[in-house]
C-alpha cells in the first residue's frame, strides 16, 4: 500500500506538471511559455478583470513575483493594468488586443493536448478519478478550512 500511495502523491505532482510542459511545447512556436500562457488563458476566462491578487491567488505565487511576471507582459504588450474604482491601491488586469488575438490559439492548444492526453481514459474512469479526487479534494478543505480556497473562471481550467 505505501508503495501505490507514494506513487499516487509523486503523480499527483508530475501529471500536472508534464500536462503544462506538454502545452508549453505546443505553444513555443509563438513564443509562449507557461509564464505567458497560463495568465493570458486566466484573463481570457475570467467573468470580470481580476485584480493582481487574484492572478498571484490563482498561479499560486507571492504577489512581488506576479508583479514581475504582469510587469513583462505589459512590456511586451500582452495586458493592461487599470485602476480600480473604489480602491486607488488595486489594479484590474486586462488582455490587450494583441493578447485576445492569441488565446484562441491557447485554446486550441490546451483541447488538443488535452484530447491527446486523456484520449486513451474511457468516461468511466474519469468519473472514478474525479470521485477520488473530489474527496481529496475535501478532505484537504476540512484540514484548511481558514483558507479562502481557489480561484474560480469560468469555462475548463487550464490543461
Amino acid at each position: 500500500m505505501t508503495n501505490d500511495v507514494q506513487e499516487f502523491v509523486l503523480l499527483m505532482r508530475t501529471v500536472p506538471r508534464d500536462w503544462r510542459a506538454a502545452i508549453d511545447r505546443k505553444l513555443a512556436p509563438l513564443g509562449l511559455s507557461q509564464a505567458k500562457w497560463q495568465p493570458l488563458l486566466y484573463l481570457l476566462r475570467a467573468e470580470e478583470a481580476p485584480t493582481q491578487a487574484d492572478i498571484a491567488r490563482y498561479l499560486e505565487v507571492e504577489s512581488p513575483t506576479v508583479v514581475r511576471l504582469l510587469d513583462r507582459l505589459e512590456a511586451d504588450g500582452w495586458i493592461k493594468r487599470r485602476n480600480c474604482p473604489g480602491d486607488r491601491r488595486a489594479r484590474r488586469i486586462h488582455l490587450t488586443d494583441r493578447a485576445r488575438a492569441v488565446c484562441d490559439d491557447i485554446e486550441n492548444a490546451v483541447i488538443d493536448v488535452r484530447r491527446q492526453l486523456l484520449g486513451s481514459v474511457t468516461p468511466q474512469e474519469m468519473a472514478r478519478c474525479i470521485d477520488v479526487l473530489r474527496r481529496i479534494s475535501a478532505a484537504a478543505a476540512e484540514l484548511t478550512s481558514s483558507d479562502p480556497g481557489p480561484v474560480t473562471m469560468k469555462g475548463d481550467p487550464p490543461g
